[in-house]
């Protein structure tokens, strides 16, 4: 055999070798890394990989939750990538649970028990369009999500948006591992937004996590004492003075109050402002906050549709106030994650320092861009006609804090306001008898109390039912405000999470006139420039030629 065959041989055996250790290796690494998961998530929300937040909550459950996903197994096109993210999802909250959450994949349309029981549960059959045979075909189909501790569930009907679907699964896991559910009362009376109408939509995302009941503050009774919190949605009418009692009252045993009011009110149809004398005005500036019967405008604004005799038109109208990024409190986890907020006809609010005490704590949690004014006396709401003041006469105003701690009462023992009276009937229809405070009230009378919290937002529309529609964030807001009253902070990191929005930053105006000459002159100044720089080198090359 030559030395040349020999050579060929060894290399042949060599190459043979190679590829066998490469093969083992690579059976080794797919074996070994089989057992562990790793991966990136470089988008700016993490929208792929949940919350610091979300493992807190799994890795203490106090039991094994069961997570049932009734899925359909064939789902059109345009839901794949959803059916794939809640699996992506589900899979990671399996995994940072450590065995605390089993998920469960059912399909109603191939077991006729499962299907009864996804029904029984809520979850709606949904009808889909699809090709098949080259024909339209309709199919029945399920999105839906059950959460289940002991005897206690918790529904998500149908997966339309899985950017909140772990706020959504989060919040169903928490509300039904707790031992006590929150309970928190929406004021009635006095023209205030209603829960079941003006309301609906904020009322829904709040029953997710809290027992949320309606509180008749015409009654005159004193609120429940199993209520912790308290919504004030924007009062339009006096209050009385039982009812200012009884309110003050709620706050001064401890409990959270969320109040949303104007200092004006304004008619839609005609643009007339009414300044509102309604009681609340009274009960905050007792606890330390002025809010002002003015109207705050502001350039950083969204667009608003008007009508006139012959037309329809839209423009930027500085009576809605875009809060961005820049007006959130960035010392505050209850904003510091939110990048807007859109407030209709909202008015400013001042805190009263000689009203706080050592052991109050004030925080502001929005305010408006440093480009602002008021209108205090003279309101013109036309589009049209505003004309915004001198830069001089601009300011920033706050239009959302938070006051906790120490609150002292507007009331004493001895100026406790009679009850409302209540008919007698033996006495003759349509008669009443004069109630009087009793004994057991007054030995129950609170002057203060140094565990009171408040949060004040000028402006009560920005969480009825058309705003949320057109500005998602509003509702993430008014969310965050009650977690943080209700004593559920923790769920505010996951819900912001969310949030998208990415306003453009606002400018001056010469600043805007700068970047449009330069949109127009700019490129025709580079290309002469680049001409003359080319016919200055050519010219020359002649010459040393």
């Amino acid at each position: 055999m030559s030395l040349l065959q020999s050579k060929r041989q060894l290399n042949k055996a060599n190459t043979l070798t190679a590829i066998i250790i490469v093969t083992i290796i690579a059976l080794v690494v797919n074996i070994f890394s089989s057992q562990l998961f790793t991966r990136f998530d470089v988008t700016a929300n993490k929208d792929y990989s949940i919350s610091d937040t979300s493992k807190d909550i799994l890795r203490n459950l106090p039991d094994v939750v069961n997570v049932k996903a009734y899925f359909t197994s064939n789902l059109p096109g345009y839901l794949v990538n959803t059916n794939r993210d809640v699996r992506d999802l589900l899979s990671e909250i399996e995994t940072n649970a450590r065995g605390n959450v089993i998920v469960t994949y059912l399909d109603p349309n191939q077991d006729e028990k499962i299907e009864q029981e996804a029904r029984g549960l809520g979850i709606p059959t949904l009808q889909f369009n699809v090709v098949a045979k080259d024909q339209y075909q309709v199919t029945n189909g399920y999105l839906g999500i059950a959460v289940f501790f002991g005897d206690n569930k918790e529904i998500i009907p149908l997966v339309r948006d899985t950017s909140s679907l772990e706020y959504d699964i989060a919040a169903a896991i928490s509300k039904v591992t707790r031992q006590d559910v929150p309970k928190i009362a929406f004021l009635k009376g006095h023209k205030a937004f209603t829960r079941d109408a003006d309301l609906s939509q904020v009322g829904q995302l709040l029953e997710k996590q809290y027992d949320v009941r309606d509180w008749d503050v015409t009654s005159g009774d004193l609120m429940p004492e199993d209520i912790t919190t308290l919504i004030i949605p924007g009062v339009r009418e006096q209050l009385t003075k039982r009812e200012q009692y009884a309110i003050d009252q709620f706050l001064m045993r401890g409990g959270s109050i969320l109040v949303l009011q104007e200092g004006a009110d304004i008619n839609p149809s005609d643009l007339s402002v009414n300044k509102l004398n309604t009681g609340i005005d009274e009960l905050l500036a007792q606890w330390g906050v002025r809010l002002n019967k003015n109207l705050v405008l502001d350039v950083s604004s969204e667009m608003a549709g008007f009508r006139t005799d012959t037309v329809q038109f839209f423009a930027p109208y500085p009576l809605w106030m875009k809060i961005t990024k820049g007006g959130f409190n960035p010392e505050s986890g209850i904003v510091n994650k939110l990048e807007s907020l859109v407030m209709t006809w909202a008015s400013s609010l001042e805190v009263l320092k000689e009203k706080l005490t050592d052991k109050t704590q004030a925080i502001d949690l929005a305010r408006t861009t440093a480009q602002s004014w008021a209108q205090d006396d003279s309101f013109e709401l036309n589009p049209q006609r505003i004309e915004a003041p001198k830069k001089e006469d601009r300011k920033s105003f706050v239009v959302a804090t938070m006051l906790s701690g120490e609150f002292r009462s507007m009331f004493s023992k001895d100026s406790i306001p009679e009850p409302h009276p209540s008919p007698l009937l033996s006495k003759g229809e349509g008669k009443t008898e004069k109630a009087k405070v009793s004994d057991e009230e007054k030995n129950e009378f609170s002057g203060s109390t140094d565990k009171g919290r408040v949060i004040v937002v000028g402006d009560a529309d920005f969480p009825v039912n058309d705003n949320v529609n057109r500005f998602k964030a509003n509702a993430v807001f008014f969310q965050n405000l009650v977690d943080a009253l209700a004593s559920d902070e923790k769920l505010i990191a996951i819900r912001s999470k969310a949030v998208t929005d990415r306003p453009i930053k606002e400018v001056s105006d010469r600043v805007k006139n700068t970047i449009k000459w330069l949109n127009i002159l700019g490129v025709s100044v580079l290309f002469t420039g680049y001409g003359l720089i080319r016919f200055a080198r050519r010219k020359k090359a002649r010459v040393e030629i």
